[in-house]
Protein backbone atom coordinates (compact mmCIF):
# COMPACT_ATOMS: atom_id res chain seq x y z
CA UNK A 1 0.00 0.00 0.00
CA UNK A 2 1.12 3.46 -1.43
CA UNK A 3 -0.47 6.75 0.39
CA UNK A 4 0.38 9.78 -1.61
CA UNK A 5 -0.30 13.06 0.98
CA UNK A 6 -0.23 16.60 -0.49
CA UNK A 7 0.40 19.30 2.68
CA UNK A 8 -2.74 21.24 3.82
CA UNK A 9 -3.15 24.93 2.72
CA UNK A 10 -0.51 27.47 4.18
CA UNK A 11 -1.78 30.40 5.81
CA UNK A 12 0.02 33.13 4.11
CA UNK A 13 -1.49 36.42 2.30
CA UNK A 14 -3.17 35.48 -0.96
CA UNK A 15 -4.42 38.75 -1.77
CA UNK A 16 -3.65 41.17 -4.83
CA UNK A 17 0.09 41.70 -5.90
CA UNK A 18 2.34 43.07 -8.70
CA UNK A 19 5.30 41.05 -9.88
CA UNK A 20 7.40 42.17 -7.15
CA UNK A 21 5.91 41.54 -4.13
CA UNK A 22 4.41 37.71 -5.50
CA UNK A 23 8.35 36.30 -5.05
CA UNK A 24 8.09 37.42 -1.36
CA UNK A 25 4.41 35.72 -0.89
CA UNK A 26 6.15 32.59 -2.39
CA UNK A 27 8.70 33.07 -0.20
CA UNK A 28 6.33 33.21 3.11
CA UNK A 29 4.50 29.96 1.02
CA UNK A 30 7.63 28.03 0.99
CA UNK A 31 8.71 28.79 4.56
CA UNK A 32 5.51 28.62 6.43
CA UNK A 33 4.85 26.02 8.71
CA UNK A 34 1.24 27.65 9.33
CA UNK A 35 -0.84 25.53 7.46
CA UNK A 36 -5.19 25.35 7.84
CA UNK A 37 -4.52 21.61 9.91
CA UNK A 38 -8.66 21.88 9.77
CA UNK A 39 -8.64 20.65 6.00
CA UNK A 40 -7.21 17.25 7.82
CA UNK A 41 -10.24 17.15 10.73
CA UNK A 42 -12.71 14.91 8.26
CA UNK A 43 -9.49 12.59 7.27
CA UNK A 44 -8.59 11.98 10.45
CA UNK A 45 -12.09 10.69 11.52
CA UNK A 46 -12.21 8.59 8.99
CA UNK A 47 -11.64 4.87 8.23
CA UNK A 48 -9.22 5.56 5.48
CA UNK A 49 -7.20 7.44 8.09
CA UNK A 50 -7.56 4.28 10.53
CA UNK A 51 -6.98 1.83 7.83
CA UNK A 52 -3.43 3.61 7.04
CA UNK A 53 -2.73 4.28 11.12
CA UNK A 54 -3.52 0.41 11.21
CA UNK A 55 -0.72 -0.45 8.59
CA UNK A 56 1.73 0.68 10.26
CA UNK A 57 3.78 2.59 7.37
CA UNK A 58 7.06 3.90 6.82
CA UNK A 59 6.55 7.97 6.69
CA UNK A 60 8.65 9.93 4.07
CA UNK A 61 8.38 13.99 4.27
CA UNK A 62 9.15 17.15 2.28
CA UNK A 63 11.55 18.94 4.49
CA UNK A 64 9.41 21.91 3.41
CA UNK A 65 7.37 23.37 6.15
CA UNK A 66 3.91 22.85 5.23
CA UNK A 67 4.50 19.57 4.34
CA UNK A 68 6.06 18.71 7.54
CA UNK A 69 3.79 20.15 9.65
CA UNK A 70 0.97 17.97 7.68
CA UNK A 71 3.23 14.83 8.67
CA UNK A 72 3.49 16.03 12.46
CA UNK A 73 -0.28 16.43 12.56
CA UNK A 74 -1.44 13.27 10.71
CA UNK A 75 1.53 11.06 12.43
CA UNK A 76 1.29 12.73 15.84
CA UNK A 77 5.33 12.69 16.99
CA UNK A 78 7.59 15.34 15.80
CA UNK A 79 10.15 12.48 14.95
CA UNK A 80 7.91 9.66 13.63
CA UNK A 81 8.91 10.11 10.06
CA UNK A 82 11.90 10.43 8.01
CA UNK A 83 12.85 13.59 6.02
CA UNK A 84 13.80 12.96 2.41
CA UNK A 85 15.16 16.17 0.20
CA UNK A 86 14.45 13.88 -3.17
CA UNK A 87 10.81 15.00 -1.64
CA UNK A 88 11.05 18.83 -1.89
CA UNK A 89 8.69 20.86 -3.86
CA UNK A 90 9.43 21.53 -7.56
CA UNK A 91 11.29 24.88 -7.57
CA UNK A 92 9.24 27.46 -9.01
CA UNK A 93 10.12 31.10 -9.96
CA UNK A 94 7.51 33.84 -10.51
CA UNK A 95 7.20 35.54 -13.83
CA UNK A 96 8.14 38.88 -14.43
CA UNK A 97 5.09 40.92 -15.99
CA UNK A 98 5.24 44.41 -15.00
CA UNK A 99 2.40 46.55 -14.38
CA UNK A 100 -0.12 43.88 -13.93
CA UNK A 101 -1.97 42.83 -10.16
CA UNK A 102 -3.40 39.56 -9.42
CA UNK A 103 -3.84 37.36 -6.69
CA UNK A 104 -0.74 35.71 -5.64
CA UNK A 105 -2.45 31.62 -6.70
CA UNK A 106 -2.77 33.21 -10.11
CA UNK A 107 1.02 34.41 -9.88
CA UNK A 108 1.30 30.94 -9.06
CA UNK A 109 -0.64 29.57 -11.59
CA UNK A 110 0.94 31.69 -14.40
CA UNK A 111 4.44 30.68 -13.07
CA UNK A 112 3.90 27.37 -13.34
CA UNK A 113 2.21 27.28 -16.19
CA UNK A 114 4.95 29.24 -18.05
CA UNK A 115 7.75 26.30 -16.45
CA UNK A 116 5.46 23.66 -18.08
CA UNK A 117 6.21 25.37 -21.30
CA UNK A 118 9.35 25.13 -20.30
CA UNK A 119 10.10 28.85 -21.30
CA UNK A 120 10.93 29.93 -17.21
CA UNK A 121 14.31 30.30 -16.18
CA UNK A 122 13.09 27.54 -12.84
CA UNK A 123 16.96 25.84 -11.71
CA UNK A 124 14.68 22.44 -12.35
CA UNK A 125 13.05 21.52 -15.53
CA UNK A 126 10.01 19.24 -16.01
CA UNK A 127 12.20 15.93 -17.05
CA UNK A 128 14.13 16.36 -14.01
CA UNK A 129 11.18 17.17 -11.76
CA UNK A 130 10.35 13.33 -13.83
CA UNK A 131 13.66 11.60 -13.13
CA UNK A 132 13.86 13.07 -9.15
CA UNK A 133 9.78 11.10 -8.86
CA UNK A 134 11.24 8.12 -10.54
CA UNK A 135 13.78 8.19 -8.00
CA UNK A 136 11.41 8.44 -5.49
CA UNK A 137 9.72 5.74 -6.83
CA UNK A 138 12.43 3.10 -6.35
CA UNK A 139 12.19 4.24 -2.65
CA UNK A 140 8.87 2.19 -2.67
CA UNK A 141 9.34 -0.94 -1.46
CA UNK A 142 6.57 -3.61 -2.70
CA UNK A 143 6.65 -4.73 0.86
CA UNK A 144 6.29 -2.00 2.87
CA UNK A 145 3.37 0.17 3.36
CA UNK A 146 4.87 3.92 2.27
CA UNK A 147 3.33 7.25 2.90
CA UNK A 148 4.72 9.85 1.08
CA UNK A 149 4.34 13.54 2.43
CA UNK A 150 5.05 15.82 -0.23
CA UNK A 151 3.84 18.63 -2.55
CA UNK A 152 1.66 18.50 -6.03
CA UNK A 153 3.58 18.27 -9.19
CA UNK A 154 6.76 16.09 -7.34
CA UNK A 155 3.06 13.98 -6.83
CA UNK A 156 1.62 14.43 -9.89
CA UNK A 157 5.12 13.03 -11.55
CA UNK A 158 5.25 10.39 -8.82
CA UNK A 159 1.42 8.83 -9.87
CA UNK A 160 3.01 8.59 -13.08
CA UNK A 161 5.29 6.20 -11.98
CA UNK A 162 2.99 4.44 -9.92
CA UNK A 163 0.43 4.03 -13.23
CA UNK A 164 3.10 2.57 -14.98
CA UNK A 165 3.72 -0.32 -12.75
CA UNK A 166 0.18 -1.17 -12.72
CA UNK A 167 -0.42 0.64 -9.05
CA UNK A 168 -4.24 1.69 -9.11
CA UNK A 169 -6.14 4.73 -7.15
CA UNK A 170 -8.47 2.63 -4.86
CA UNK A 171 -9.36 5.67 -2.30
CA UNK A 172 -8.90 9.13 -2.19
CA UNK A 173 -9.95 12.39 -0.32
CA UNK A 174 -9.35 15.94 -0.47
CA UNK A 175 -10.08 18.83 1.32
CA UNK A 176 -8.57 22.43 0.18
CA UNK A 177 -4.98 21.69 -0.64
CA UNK A 178 -4.73 18.51 1.42
CA UNK A 179 -5.21 15.32 -0.58
CA UNK A 180 -4.62 11.86 0.22
CA UNK A 181 -4.45 9.37 -2.00
CA UNK A 182 -4.05 5.79 -1.59
CA UNK A 183 -2.58 3.19 -4.39
CA UNK A 184 -2.15 -0.50 -4.54
CA UNK A 185 -1.54 -3.58 -6.73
Amino acid sequence: MIILIRHATPKIDYSTCNSKLAPQRLLSYNETRDIDESEMDGFMASSLYQKIKDANPVVYSSPVGRAERTCQVLFQQPNNYFIKGELKEVDLEICHLPFIKMKVRSWFFFSRLVWILGIGKEKEKMKHAAIRANRVFKLLDENKNIVIVSHGYLIHYVKKELKKHHYNNIEKYKKGCFTVELYDK
